[in-house]
């Protein structure tokens, strides 16, 4: 495979972090106006339609099995109602930047459920990782509210990040679609649908009307339909294709940091000490899992690649696929909380 044009590569990773990160900041500005649960039904619907048309249009759409369509509909029942809404709900409360901070909890879940599940304990700097995220986001969750809210607002997005995590598990175990992009967009149109009648039956339709909206809140909504789940996924597919998966999973530490950022540039976020050492903490821990899971994932990927090389150096490489045709467990995982 030819290697990709640098300008590419930097505005594909350019908007997994910009995009991706500023997309907190797009749905607290977003449920100002517009009830939460419907913001997010529109979001997968919409964004899944992108998804699909995409697809069609690239004549790589392939139809899925009826057990591929369930695990989608298990996984986008737990990744949008279970995470999204409740996450653009405890949003009318707490800041973007926060929100961002707690839900770095994603990546520390994902260990712990996938270790109890393999029965097998995670590999030492894994833990590290785990203890000192955790502290980052004990920081924030157990002592008074930094930017509104009440402690339990951070209570709920740490458990709403599990329930990521899990859905995010059945999507990797369970019978996938032909590619990421599909994947992700039957995960979208039946997480929207799951939302959709969940909204329809709460009392918060009847709490809005159209009239309603400002514009503020309209280009969030577009933004997040059009920037952070259409280009932003096309960007990450095509990275994991190009680049390492632990180059393209940065994104999970950068995130937070744009957020932060974005919401003290816009008044939304009080930087204070607090906040500051629990940022440097969740980032600490998130930094030292993905480099325990991403070394193994890029020696087999140099193996496959190059596997005169790695003989010479004494590395076995693997018998079947090359590694690009193999969707590493990022893929899996759907990628990110956004």
């Amino acid at each position: 495979m030819s290697r990709p044009a640098r300008p590419a590569l930097v505005a594909a990773f350019a908007s997994i972090y910009l995009f991706w990160g500023a997309t907190f900041l797009g749905i607290r500005w977003a449920v100002t106006d517009i009830p939460p649960l419907l913001t997010i039904a529109i979001r997968c619907l919409a964004g899944g339609a992108l998804l699909v048309a995409w697809l069609r249009v690239r004549g790589e759409w392939v139809p899925s099995s009826r057990r591929g369509w369930a695990t989608a509909a298990v996984a986008g029942t737990l990744l949008f109602l279970g995470c999204h809404s409740v996450m653009a709900t405890v949003e009318q409360r707490v800041s973007s930047g926060e929100t961002a901070l707690l839900m770095t909890a994603i990546p520390l879940w994902l260990v712990l459920v996938d270790a109890v599940r393999r029965r097998k304990a995670p590999p030492p700097l894994v833990i590290v990782g785990l203890l000192v995220g955790a502290s980052g986001v004990a920081i924030l969750t157990g002592t008074a509210a930094l930017s509104g809210g009440r402690g339990a607002d951070r209570i709920a997005l740490v458990l709403c990040a599990l329930a990521w995590a899990v859905g995010s598990l059945v999507a990797r175990d369970g019978e996938r679609a032909a590619s990421a992009v599909q994947a992700t967009a039957m995960q979208l149109l039946c997480g929207g649908v799951v939302v959709t009648v969940v909204g329809a039956l709460s009392s918060e339709r009847a709490r809005w009307a159209t009239a309603e909206l400002t514009p503020r809140a309209g280009a969030a909504l577009i933004f997040l339909v059009v920037c952070g789940t259409a280009l932003g996924m096309a960007s990450y597919t095509w990275l994991l294709r190009v680049a390492s998966p632990a180059a393209v999973g940065t994104y999970a530490f950068v995130n937070p940091v744009i957020a932060l950022l974005l919401g003290r540039a816009v008044g939304d976020d009080q930087l204070g000490p607090r906040t500051l050492i629990a940022a440097a903490l969740v980032v600490t821990g998130v930094v030292f899992i993905q480099r325990a899971t991403g070394r193994p994932r890029d020696a087999r990927r140099a193996a496959a690649e190059n596997p005169a090389r790695e003989a010479r150096r004494g590395v076995a490489t693997p018998s079947a696929a090359p590694a690009q045709t193999r969707p590493p467990e990022l893929r899996g995982r759907l990628q990110s909380s956004l």
